[in-house]
C-alpha cells in the first residue's frame, strides 16, 4: 500500500508542478512566451506543448481589439416574380 500512497503523492506534486507552471506562462507578456516556446519548445511533453498553446493564442487574443459589431440593416425586399409584381401594382392603382 505505500507504494501506491508514494505514487499518488508524486502524481500530485505534478499537478501543482504543471499547475504552478501554465501560471507562470500566463504571466509572461506574448514576446517572452514566444521566445521562452522557442527556447525550450523540444524540452515539452504533449500536455506541455498544449497547455503553452492555449497560453499563446489567449494571450494573441487579447492583444488584438475586439472589433466592434456592425448594427443590423434592415434587409431590402428583392424584386419578386414578375408576375406577382404585375398583381400588385394592379390592386394598388385600384385603391385611387
Amino acid at each position: 500500500m505505500a507504494g501506491g500512497d508514494n505514487g499518488d503523492s508524486s502524481g500530485r506534486k505534478h499537478t501543482q508542478e504543471f499547475n504552478s507552471w501554465v501560471a507562470w506562462l500566463e504571466t509572461m507578456d506574448i514576446e517572452d512566451l514566444k521566445e521562452y516556446g522557442k527556447a525550450n519548445g523540444k524540452m515539452f511533453s504533449s500536455e506541455m506543448r498544449a497547455a503553452f498553446k492555449r497560453a499563446l493564442d489567449q494571450k494573441k487574443q487579447q492583444q488584438q481589439p475586439q472589433p466592434q459589431p456592425q448594427p443590423k440593416r434592415k434587409k431590402r425586399r428583392t424584386t419578386l416574380s414578375p408576375i406577382l409584381g404585375a398583381v400588385l401594382k394592379f390592386h394598388k392603382d385600384d385603391g385611387r
